[in-house]
């Protein structure tokens, strides 16, 4: 979502139709009763939100000239993906240790791609850490895949590359004084000043 409507991202849009195509999966897995008529019903809203022309035309066409390095994106897309991974082999987990573990990955990600405070450390020390101390609670599928996840997110996140991304480098502009015979003439009409520089 934030992707799409904050950056226009093409990866956002397509991730978008991923995670749309996921649910329907799960929805084909389970029983009907009323969660699943809610969850078809926004899946399905959802994907005709993503195929409107008021949003397509939001989107970038093309790529962007100097994106982020693939770990970069790595780090929010893995913790983005928890809860539905989590949600998949969680079927003998404490419900509350996999709402913990599944709902703060997305967060941890929110946190870091949009530059929270605390976001860096979030996705360094936090998620992974939480990721690996619920993990005896998840289920031995669970447990599996919650310490995969978090040992991935620590590993990538701990690469200079995700700090310097997080809290790019400063770079001072210097300027540099036009002399006044080289200002286009409109310029110096509407400043009010003569070939000189001086005020008229």
């Amino acid at each position: 979502m934030v992707g799409m409507i904050a950056s226009g991202g093409r990866w956002a849009h397509r991730l978008g139709f991923g995670v749309a195509a996921v649910t329907i999966a799960i929805a084909l897995l389970r029983p009907l009763d009323p969660v699943w008529a809610v969850g078809l019903a926004a899946t399905v809203v959802a994907i005709l939100a993503m195929v409107s022309p008021t949003l397509t035309r939001t989107i970038r066409q093309l790529p962007s000239a100097t994106g982020p390095t693939p770990r970069v994106v790595a780090v929010p897309l893995l913790t983005l993906g928890a809860p539905c991974l989590l949600g998949l082999t969680g079927a003998d987990a404490t419900a509350w240790a996999l709402l913990l573990v599944g709902l703060t990955g997305p967060v941890a990600a929110f946190m870091y791609s949009r530059v929270v405070p605390g976001g860096l450390l979030a996705v360094r020390v936090v998620w992974p850490a939480l990721a690996l101390a619920v993990s005896p609670l998840l289920g031995p599928l669970g447990a599996i895949v919650s310490i995969s996840l978090a040992l991935a997110v620590a590993a990538l996140a701990w690469h200079p590359s995700v700090k310097s991304s997080y809290h790019p480098p400063v770079e001072r502009g210097t300027a540099f004084p036009i002399p006044p015979e080289l200002v286009p003439g409109e310029i110096r009409d509407a400043a009010d000043i003569d070939e000189s520089g001086r005020p008229r």
